[in-house]
């Protein structure tokens, strides 16, 4: 931010003000962003949560197939 604001006080950059302020904006959403992602990082999910989950996406994954494969009637569609 620091560097974008001396490229435009020093003429390198010509960009319209609410264009400016749009980048400041997004750049301050990014921070935002990258500091919930730490977060998660710090507290890891539970073993056994993630067993489950592992679980269900296993479950969710064989039931989809299933049951495309009989709603279709051309096997073509259901791949």
């Amino acid at each position: 931010q620091r560097l974008i604001v001396e490229a435009h006080d020093e003429n390198i950059l010509k960009i319209a003000p609410p264009i400016l302020s749009r980048v400041y904006n997004q750049l301050g959403n990014g921070l935002v962003m990258l500091s919930n992602a730490e977060k998660l990082n710090d507290f890891p999910v539970p073993y056994p949560i993630a067993q489950i989950i592992t679980f269900m996406l296993g479950l969710h994954w064989l039931l989809t197939t299933l049951v495309i494969s009989t709603a279709c009637k051309n096997g073509f569609l259901a791949a």
